[in-house]
C-alpha cells in the first residue's frame, strides 16, 4: 500500500514542520505591542495548532500505527521510535497548553517554555528520522 505510506510521509512533513513552527508563534504572541494584535495573534496561533497541526498528527499516527499493523514489524528500533513519536505528541500537548496560556494571559511570558520546546522539538524529530532510517538494533 504505497498510497498509505505517502499519507504518513505527507501527514509527517505537516505535523512536524508544525511543531517546529508552534514555538515561536507562541512567543510572539506575549509581545506587548497591542489589544488587536494579540487577539487576531492569538487567533492565528489557535487555528494553526487546531486546523494544521492536529489533524495532522492525528493522520500521522493513525497512518503510522496502520503501517505498522499491516507489516507485522516488531524490533526494538521500533519501540524506540514509538517512544520518540509519543515524545512528540507530549510536545505537541504541551505547545497547547501555551496556546491557552497566551490566550488567557497574553502579557505572561512564555519565552522560556516555548525556548525548550524549539530545542527539544528538532532533537526529537532528528532522533525518529535517525531511527527509521538506520534501524540500529
Amino acid at each position: 500500500m504505497p498510497l498509505l505510506k505517502l499519507l504518513h510521509f505527507a501527514a509527517l512533513l505537516c505535523w512536524c514542520g508544525s511543531l517546529l513552527y508552534l514555538p515561536a508563534l507562541i512567543a510572539a504572541g506575549t509581545r506587548p505591542n497591542d489589544r488587536l494584535f494579540y487577539r487576531d495573534h492569538a487567533h492565528l496561533t489557535r487555528l494553526v495548532f487546531t486546523l494544521i497541526s492536529t489533524p495532522a498528527a492525528l493522520l500521522a499516527i493513525g497512518s503510522g500505527t496502520a503501517l505498522f499493523l499491516r507489516d507485522g514489524t516488531l524490533a526494538g528500533w521500533l519501540i524506540v521510535k514509538l517512544t520518540a513519536v509519543t515524545a512528540m505528541a507530549l510536545c505537541h500537548a504541551l505547545c497547547g497548553v501555551l496556546v491557552l496560556r497566551i490566550e488567557r494571559q497574553p502579557e505572561r511570558s512564555v519565552t522560556r517554555q516555548c525556548l525548550v520546546m524549539g530545542v527539544l522539538i528538532p532533537l526529537l524529530i532528528a532522533l525518529t528520522l535517525w531511527l527509521v532510517l538506520a534501524k540500529p538494533f
